[in-house]
Order: C-alpha cells, then structure tokens, then sequence
C-alpha cells in the first residue's frame, strides 16, 4: 500500500470512527432515552416494518453504490444512470408498498402497521437520492463529509424524536424520527457533495455496472431477508413485546459493532480495491484487519455478554429486563461478524460477486434450518438456532479465502487466536468480581468496563502480541501525525 493511500485510509479511519463514536452514541443515547419513553410494544412494530423497507433499500440500490466504489473512475453517465435507475426503483416500490400495507397489517394481526407502512415508505424515495453523493464520496475515501452530514442528521432527527415522544406519540415518534433523519441526512450529503443530475440513461453503463452488482442485489437480498427473517418469525408468532425486547438487545449488540468494526469495514473495501491487482499485498492488508478488528471486537463483545444485566438495569430500566438472555446470546454471534465481512468482502474486492452469491445460498439454506428447529424449542431455541448459524456459516465463508489467497481457516484462527484467549480470561474475571451482590448496577457496569479494559489491555502488553504492537508503533504515532496535520 503506497503512502498516500495509507494516510487516506488512516484518515478514513479516523473520521468514520468519529462518525460511529460520534453519530452511533448519539444515536444509542437517543435510543436508550426514547426506551424509557415507549413501550417495548412501540419498537415491536416499527421492527416489522422495518423488515420490508430493508429489502426494499436493497432492490432501490441493486448493487450501484459497490460497483460503483469499485470503478477506478466514476463517469458522469455513470452517476446519471445510476441515480435515475435507482429513484424509479424507489417510486415504484413505494407505490406497491403503499397498497401491500394492508396484507403486511394483517400479517401480522397488527392494524396500525398500515399507515406506519405508508408514512416510512416515503423514505425508500428520500435515501434513493442520496445513493450517488455517497457512493462517490466513499470513492474518494472521503469520509469526513459523510460524518458531518450523519451527525447532523442523528442529531436533529434524535432531537425530534425525544420531543414527540414526550408530547405523547408513542410508536410515531419513532416512525417520524426515522423519516427526519432520511430528509436531513440527504440534504447534507447534496449540500457538502453537490451534484447536477442529467437525463442521461446509458445501457452500456447500466448492463456493465449492473453486471457486477446483479450478484450483489441477489447475495443482499439474501442476507437481508435472512437477517430480518427472525423479527418476522418473532413477530408472527409472540408477541411485539417479545419482538421490542428482542430489538433492544440487537440494538444494544449493533452499537458496539457499529462504532468499532464498521469503522474499519467502511474504509477497507474502497482502499483494498486498489490493490486488488496484487495478491500478497492485499493478503496482508486483510490479515492487519482481522487482528485489528479482532482486538476490538472480541473483548468489547466478551464484556458486553458478561455485564448484560447491570448493562440493561442501568440504560434502559427494569422494564426492559426480559432483553437480557437476548443479548447475551447476540454477543456470541455478534463476535464473529467481523470474521463474516472480512472474509466476503475479500471476494468482492477481487470482482468475484458471484462466488459471493454462491456462498450466501448456501448459508441462507442453513439458517432457514436453524429456524425450523429452532421454533420447536421457543422463542430462545430460534435464537439459539441463530447463533449456532453463525459459526457454521463463517466456517463456509472462509472456503475462497483459502482458494485465492492462501489464507486459510486455520491460519485465520491462529493469527487471532491469542486475542481470543485473552478476551476470554478478560470476561471470566469482570464475571467473577461482578458476581459479587451489592451496589447499584451503573456502579458494577462502570468499574467492570474499567477493570475489564484495563486488564484486557495489561495482558496484551504482557504477551507482548503483534496487534499491539501493530497500535504502538504504526497506528498511534500515525494517528497523532494526522490529527496535527488536519488542525
């Protein structure tokens, strides 16, 4: 990786970090504020709608914005084509939502769902004209636009959301929050990332960049389905308030994986496609990923897992109680989902979309397994199923990473094996001293975080291991470079 593309990924790095320690705080503050606001019924229902629109998003994008990141230059006819084909994606999917409203309503014995439908429907249009000012700005690695406009979209919109909830909207201040952050977040990408679109259509632009992402939309609607799969699952057969609790620990689990891997996994796919023309270079770049993002994933998730209960008791209240085995069992899955992405996105950055959609068949199959068996044994068996699908599915997902660039399983493993170990004596230790009865549970989260941090820190530097070593000699002084540089 030459220099300049080293400092533009450091510099990525460092704004999308503050994008997710910024914006996700913002945004998990808001969260765990409009929490003890509603009730776990008003996140229920805006999780089942939330199912359709995400499969939606995924058709209005159809895989433009990957293909486009991935192109050495982006043409104007490029942009056109695109933006045009995805804002008549998004009104035509608006339309057939706005009269399915009804049969989703009844789907789920919910009648309320058919305005909620209608009013959220309006976003699929709003984001639709954000896909090209983002997509280029992530071409550009241009990541410290996209915090600005993120945070003031998180922001506002949080803003508006606490304020409704307190008049008294209950399950529409979420619906509306969700609509002002589309709105505003849209108009600071196209305030900071101005572009004139044209009446430009281009069948050879589409055909080439469709080529590439029509194997990206089939994986995507794959993996959206199947990952929203369990909410409807939920929420067909228990209750909204199971479906609430269950959301309040995916949110609680999200947080974490949002703020600390996708930072990294935003900026990595557009750096990495430059070097996908030299194996061994790109070999070591993801191997750098994986430790790194294993260092931070692994004891974040650990902790999280162990303190779940003063965790839920302290944020969000009593109430929401019922979200603890929940999350619990999301850490576990959650802890591999980085290994996940890192292993496929290897494959989309060397052009191989289509092994990418071999390979989510395949794990779609298993998880559509998982759930059949799981349903028999409750709503905790289904989410048991969930886990154990993830751990078989990374085990397939590192099949091609073995073909093309040498870099198997077991090295994968070896290579973050040490990170392991100590994030599981880390855990076991803050479980031990949380143990103990007595004080008030934002007094045991805090000391244990503390503590757990600290001695996850101390045993790296006694073990003397190479991702820290990586931190201290190449990424802190590197990071204090760039920070004085962008002063």
């Amino acid at each position: 990786m030459s220099q300049t593309l080293g400092e533009r990924s450091l510099a990525g790095i460092l704004w999308v970090f503050i994008d997710k320690l910024g914006s996700s705080s913002v945004n998990f503050i808001i969260t765990i504020v409009l929490a003890r606001l509603l009730a776990p019924e008003d996140f229920g229902l805006v999780a089942m709608v939330m199912v359709f629109f995400e499969l939606s998003s995924v058709f209005v994008e159809s895989g433009f914005s990957t293909a486009l990141i991935r192109e050495k230059e982006i043409s104007e006819v490029d942009k056109s084509t695109t933006f045009i084909f995805n804002l008549v994606v998004a009104i035509v999917l608006y339309v057939a939502l706005f009269f399915c409203a009804p049969m989703i309503a009844a789907f789920f014995d919910q009648p309320a769902l058919i305005w909620i439908t209608r009013v959220m429907g309006l976003n699929l249009i709003v984001e639709a004209t954000a896909i090209i000012p983002s997509s280029t700005l992530m071409h550009r690695i241009d990541f410290k636009t996209q915090t600005k406009a993120r945070f003031g979209a998180v922001l506002i919109s949080g803003i508006a959301g606490v304020l409704m909830a307190l008049g008294g909207l209950g399950v529409w201040a979420l619906v509306l929050r969700i609509g002002v952050m589309a709105l505003i977040q849209t108009f600071f990408l196209w305030r900071l990332n101005p572009w004139k679109p044209t009446l430009v259509f281009s069948k050879a632009s589409f055909r080439r960049l469709f080529g590439f992402g029509s194997n990206i939309l089939m994986a995507a609607i794959l993996d959206k389905f199947f990952v929203h799969i369990y909410k409807v699952v939920i929420g067909k057969f228990f209750s909204a308030a199971s479906l609430g609790f269950y959301m309040q620990a995916a949110n609680f689990s999200n947080m974490v994986i949002n703020t600390l891997f996708r930072t990294v996994q935003s900026v990595t796919y557009p750096v990495l496609s430059k070097l996908q023309d030299d194996l061994l270079k790109l070999k070591d770049g993801y191997r750098k990923i994986l430790k790194l993002s294993s260092f931070v994933i692994f004891p974040a998730m650990t902790l999280l897992g162990v303190m779940a209960e003063p965790a839920i008791l302290a944020l969000v209240g009593e109430k929401w109680l019922p979200s603890v085995p929940f999350l619990q069992l999301l850490c576990l899955s959650g802890a591999t989902y980085h290994l996940t992405t890192v292993n496929l996105n290897m494959l989309l950055v060397l052009g191989r979309s289509d092994l990418s959609l071999r390979l989510e068949v395949i794990k779609k199959i298993i998880i559509g397994i998982s759930i059949v068996v799981g349903l028999q044994y409750g709503i905790f068996g289904l989410v048991i199923g969930e886990v154990i699908s993830t751990y078989i599915n990374l085990m397939i997902n590192t099949y091609y990473s073995k073909k093309f660039l040498n870099y198997s399983v077991v090295e994968q493993f070896r290579d973050i094996l040490p990170t392991i170990l100590i994030s599981l004596a880390t855990g076991a230790a803050v479980y031990f001293v949380s143990s103990f009865p007595g004080g008030a549970p934002v007094v045991h989260l805090i000391l244990g975080s503390i503590c757990g941090g600290l001695l996850y820190l101390g045993l790296h530097l006694a073990a003397r291991t190479q991702e820290m070593e990586i931190i201290r000699r190449m990424v802190i002084p590197k990071t204090i470079q760039l920070i004085a540089k962008l002063r």
